[in-house]
C-alpha cells in the first residue's frame, strides 16, 4: 500500500483517540519511520515497546483505550474497535495469511489461535510501506530492521533456535484467561481489576454489534467484528469455567518449572547468560504480568526463575514499559509494592 493511503488510515485511526495526549512521539525524530498503535496496559504492546526501547528507535506512540465502556449515552467502544484501525489490521492480516479467530482459548498466538483483526498492538513501517501485526511478528521484524545499538537475536544456530523455542513457549501463555478468569480456588486479582472483568465480555460484544449496525455495506469490517464477537464471546462462557481456570494456571506452573530448569545457575542474569534477548524481552514482559496478578508465588520454589525475574526488573526497558507501565494503566495491586520500589540499572 501507498504511504499515503497507510497514512490516511493511520490518521483516521488516530481521530478515534478521544485524548489527544494519549498521541506522542517517542524519540527525537519530529517524522519518525514507525508508528505503533497500542495500550499502555496490553501485555503484547509492552513486549513491542520494550524492543523500540531497546534499539532506540523514535515512533508515534498511539495509547489506545482497548476496553468498551457504558457511558451516559450507551456503551462507549474500544478505540481500536473503529473502523479505520481495524482496515489498517486488514493489511497486517493479508500479510500473515491466517483465518481470523473463531474461538477462545486465552491464548493470544496468531500461530495457534488464528488473527485477531481487533486488538493491539499494530506497527506502521512508513519506509517500507508494510503494516505489521502480532506482537511476536512485530519484535523479530524491528530485530531484523535495526540489529544496533544492540542485537536481540543471537547469530549462533544454537542460541538463536532456544531464543525463539522460548517465545514460542512465552507466546502461548494463555495470559487471557489468567486476567479476564475468575479462578474458582485463589482468584488473587486486586478487586477493582475483578469488577470490571464483571461486565467487561458483555460491553465489548454490545460495542461491537453496535459497529456492525452503524456500518451494514462494508463485508469486510463486518467480518472481522463478528469474529472478534466470537472470541469475546468464548471468552465469557469460560471466565467462571472452574475447569478451564485451573488448566490455564496449570499451564503456567509447567512452564515455569521448564523455564527454571533452562535458565541454570550459571546462565545469569539472562537465558543467553549476559545477553539479553528477545525471550528475555517476552519473559520480562510476562512475569511483571503475572507478578501484578498476584502470581509471583507459582515461582518461590523455582530459584533460578526468581533470579531471572530479579534481573529482568532492572532491565531500564522492562522497568519503563513493563514495570511502570502496568503500575500507571492498571488498578493498583499490592503484590507490586515490593518490587516496584527498585530502582531500574543500566545494564551492559
Amino acid at each position: 500500500m501507498s504511504n499515503n493511503g497507510l497514512m490516511k488510515l493511520a490518521a483516521g485511526a488516530r481521530a478515534a483517540i478521544a485524548d489527544p495526549a494519549r498521541i506522542t512521539i517517542v524519540g527525537d525524530d519530529a517524522n519518525p519511520r514507525f508508528e505503533l498503535f497500542h495500550a499502555a496496559s496490553s501485555l503484547c504492546s509492552q513486549k513491542v515497546r520494550t524492543v523500540l526501547f531497546e534499539k532506540q528507535l523514535a515512533y508515534r506512540s498511539n495509547d489506545m483505550m482497548i476496553l468498551s465502556s457504558m457511558g451516559t449515552e450507551g456503551v462507549v467502544p474500544a478505540e481500536h474497535y473503529h473502523p479505520p484501525y481495524v482496515r489498517l489490521r486488514l493489511i497486517a492480516g493479508v500479510e500473515i495469511g491466517r483465518e481470523f479467530i473463531t474461538g477462545y482459548s486465552g491464548r493470544t498466538s496468531v500461530e495457534t489461535e488464528g488473527f485477531d483483526p481487533c486488538t493491539v498492538p499494530l506497527l506502521v513501517d512508513y519506509e517500507a510501506g508494510r503494516v505489521i501485526a502480532d506482537s511476536r511478528r512485530i519484535c523479530c521484524y524491528l530485530e531484523a530492521v535495526a540489529r544496533e545499538p544492540v542485537q536481540l537475536l543471537p547469530d549462533e544456530d544454537r542460541a538463536r533456535a532456544e531464543v525463539l523455542r522460548q517465545m514460542s513457549i512465552v507466546d502461548r501463555i494463555p495470559n487471557g484467561a489468567l486476567l479476564y478468569g475468575f479462578h474458582p480456588d485463589s482468584d488473587l486479582r486486586p478487586d477493582a481489576l475483578k469488577a470490571v472483568m464483571e461486565t467487561v465480555y458483555d460491553y465489548k460484544v454490545m460495542a461491537l454489534e453496535a459497529m456492525i449496525a452503524a456500518n451494514p455495506q462494508d463485508p469486510a469490517l463486518n467480518a472481522a467484528w463478528r469474529a472478534k464477537i466470537a472470541k469475546e464471546r468464548g471468552g465469557k462462557s469460560v471466565c467462571h469455567d472452574a475447569a478451564f481456570q485451573r488448566a490455564a494456571r496449570a499451564h503456567v506452573a509447567s512452564v515455569l518449572k521448564d523455564l527454571d530448569s533452562a535458565l541454570g545457575p550459571s546462565s545469569f542474569p539472562y537465558l543467553q547468560g549476559e545477553s539479553f534477548s528477545l525471550a528475555d524481552v517476552l519473559w520480562g514482559v510476562n512475569l511483571v504480568r503475572l507478578a501484578y496478578l498476584g502470581l509471583a508465588s507459582m515461582w518461590e520454589k523455582l530459584p533460578n526463575v526468581a533470579r531471572y525475574f530479579d534481573s529482568l526488573v532492572k532491565r531500564p526497558s522492562l522497568y519503563r514499559e513493563a514495570m511502570q507501565a502496568t503500575l500507571a494503566s492498571l488498578p493498583y495491586s499490592s503484590y507490586m509494592d515490593d518490587i516496584a520500589g527498585g530502582e531500574a540499572v543500566l545494564t551492559a
